[in-house]
């Protein structure tokens, strides 16, 4: 279980995050949405261990979260919205890399690696430099680490930037198979049908707060909106005065 409680945290006295609550089960595929400069991303960094907090707290099954504990640390993994990587390392020596920094075993390595590079559609490129991958490969090799070592949660900003529609498709019956596993995952998208179609929860977090969450069968019956677009457009309104054009 996730839990986090009143998380707020602030940027040169600017607010970003304006007391956060959240609580995940096992499973829980958490849509996290919001307009731009909301506090997505901050959030994310934040249960990443990237940034530390003004005042609230995260706990994991429990136990209040440390970003400096590797145990509990090891627990999450992460894939950001810009992607970062080493470049003078080859695809693979990537993987062994982040596979390295969370301990994962070495043996079975190989057999996981030949599933990801495949299963993404980019094992030509693994004995590649880093340096020479497009945007959408270098995604496709930090999504694949990611889930590679098997975290309790797994963080997502943004995960389908840059991918193209089939491995997208690839991508969503994956995060369904991890869901199954009890893989907590929390993913940050603008990408207004793919929330709707692979979140058992959504949160619509605008000026830094959660505003509305819930299923998307909760969320229908809050208003006559039939599908996640208009319902995210109406809390939009709602909550910053947009005039609707």
């Amino acid at each position: 279980m996730l839990e986090i409680n009143n998380l707020k945290k602030s940027f040169n006295g600017r607010p970003a995050l304006r007391g956060v609550d959240l609580q995940l089960n096992a499973g829980d595929v958490y849509g996290l949405l919001g307009p731009n400069g909301a506090g997505k991303t901050t959030t994310i960094k934040i249960l990443a261990g990237l940034l530390s907090i003004d005042s609230g707290t995260i706990k994991i099954d429990g136990k209040l979260y440390s970003r400096n504990d590797p145990d509990q640390k090891r627990k999450v993994a992460y894939v950001p919205d810009e992607p970062f990587v080493y470049p003078k390392l080859s695809g693979e020596e990537h993987m062994h890399f982040y596979a390295d920094l969370y301990g994962f075993p070495v043996k079975g390595r190989e057999e996981k690696f030949d599933y990801f590079f495949k299963y993404f559609e980019f094992e030509f490129y693994r004995h590649e430099l880093v340096e020479t991958y497009s945007a959408g490969t270098r995604q496709k090799l930090l999504i694949s680490q990611s889930i590679l070592v098997e975290p309790r949660i797994l963080l997502l900003d943004e995960p389908l930037v840059s991918i193209d529609p089939v491995v997208g498709r690839k991508f969503k019956v994956l995060i369904k198979e991890l869901s199954e596993k009890g893989t907590i995952i929390i993913f940050a998208t603008h990408i207004l049908p793919l929330a709707q179609e692979v979140s058992s929860k959504i949160g619509i977090i605008i000026n830094g707060k959660v505003q509305v969450e819930g299923s998307m069968k909760e969320l229908k019956k809050r208003s006559g909106a039939t599908n996640l677009e208009d319902f995210y457009f109406e809390q939009v309104i709602e909550h910053e005065g947009i005039v609707k054009s």
